[in-house]
């Protein structure tokens, strides 16, 4: 079985939160942390949150079944994200690969999950 899932979100959201660490780290995992912070910008704080969203969608389950940090998004030499599980998530589903692509353009960012189970 192949699920798709997409997420758009308004990067302008996330300009008050860049420097909330309460928010940040309730969502990114320290490695996250450390990329966003290289960074320092909030398409990539948007492009990340926006992969882990469509993710969820591509699982068919909201954002209240698991936490955002059971999603962690790498990043590999050539900057090409990837998607890593961890607890119940990984535990709960038989996931045989995960395809995963982000965009950002103007206000927004997007991303995009194909999972093969």
């Amino acid at each position: 079985m192949t699920n798709v899932g997409i997420d758009l979100v308004e990067i302008s959201r996330f300009k008050d939160r860049l420097n909330n660490n309460s928010f940040i780290s309730s969502i990114f995992n320290p490695q996250e942390i450390e990329y966003i912070s290289k960074h320092n910008s909030l398409d990539t704080i948007a492009g990340i949150f926006a992969a882990k969203e469509a993710l969820l969608k591509a699982l068919k389950k909201g954002i209240n079944n698991y936490s955002l940090k059971d999603i962690e998004i790498i990043h590999d030499d050539n900057n090409a994200p990837s998607i890593l599980l961890h607890n119940n998530l990984k535990d709960d589903f038989d996931i045989k690969h995960i395809s995963l692509s982000i965009s950002h353009d103007g206000n927004y960012a997007t991303a995009i999950v194909l999972i093969t189970m």
